[in-house]
């Protein structure tokens, strides 16, 4: 292999895990974002829980707007037992 050739893969892989070390920190970054401390708090009687665990136990793909008003992930959830079968309901943690 020539030394151009060399010296063109070497800035080639130099270019590529740069953009994978890109990557990865805006992943990070994400990761911190959604990490972030709860704006306020619940009233009695509901738990303070993240956003995406209320969507897993709820089986929705997006948040009802009123789960999560303040936009800080997390929403306060409560488990009602109805008698004729278990019922959530939520509200934004903005006490």
């Amino acid at each position: 292999m020539s030394t151009t050739t060399t010296q063109r893969l070497s800035r080639l892989l130099v270019a590529t895990l740069f953009i994978v070390l890109l990557a990865l920190m805006a992943t990070l970054g994400v990761r911190s974002a959604d990490a972030a401390q709860p704006v306020g708090e619940c009233p009695t009687g509901y738990e303070l829980v993240t956003v995406k665990y209320g969507l897993k136990g709820a089986n929705l793909e997006e948040p009802d707007p009123s789960m999560d008003g303040n936009g800080d992930g997390y929403t306060c959830l409560k488990i009602l037992d109805t008698g004729a079968g278990t019922r959530a309901t939520w509200h934004d943690n903005n006490l």
